[in-house]
């Protein structure tokens, strides 16, 4: 892929997962440009009419939760997140396959757990009618749509994983030539 710096990563597949991509992509940048014009507000109207917009802090925290949540598939299903390849360089390019296979597959495991487990915690908050004080927004819906996504990046982790197991995803070039010890994030 010849991508530039500023150019964001395609989303590649069948439709369904182009599909699934441009929603939450969407639903990210809808949340994101929100946050955005809450804060604007609130700024505004704390500085200038010496009233903050009622409840935006609780409102700001819901919608980062939304924000990461819908980002945290796709971030998975690309590869996006930061890595450090401190081995990249040492280890022969037949054995990063499995490097890259064996990370992703702990990377979904993990995600299988916390998604297990924001799940039980979503049960005991509607249990407990847990909701936030200024608003009263209730804190299950959240936990179960939060638990939802760390569910699908655990799936999308586990596809990317059973794509190198099936030589069906290489690793890039790039990794070798960089050198070793820096931090990057994006494709790989």
């Amino acid at each position: 892929m010849n991508q530039t710096a500023s150019e964001p990563p395609a989303i590649e597949g069948d439709r369904m997962t182009r599909l699934a991509g441009y929603t939450l992509g969407t639903v990210a940048a809808i949340t994101l440009f929100a946050m955005m014009l809450l804060t604007f507000a609130d700024v505004w109207g704390r500085y200038l009419l010496r009233q903050p917009v009622f409840g935006g802090y609780e409102v700001t925290e819901f919608m980062m939760g939304v924000l990461i949540f819908t980002a945290l598939p796709m971030l998975c299903a690309q590869e996006g997140h930061v890595t450090i390849d401190l081995l990249d360089h040492i280890l022969p390019k037949r054995l990063l396959r499995w490097q890259r296979a064996a990370v992703n597959f702990i990377s979904g495991v993990v995600l299988a757990v916390m998604s297990w487990q924001v799940f039980l915690l979503s049960q005991q908050l509607a249990k407990n009618h847990e909701v936030t004080m200024t608003l009263k927004i209730p804190h299950a819906p959240f936990a179960v749509v939060f638990a939802i996504m760390a569910a699908f990046a655990s799936v999308a982790c586990f596809v990317v994983t059973w794509g190198y197991l099936r030589n069906l995803r290489q690793v890039p070039d790039n990794g070798a030539a960089e050198g070793g010890g820096a931090a990057r994030g994006g494709q790989r």
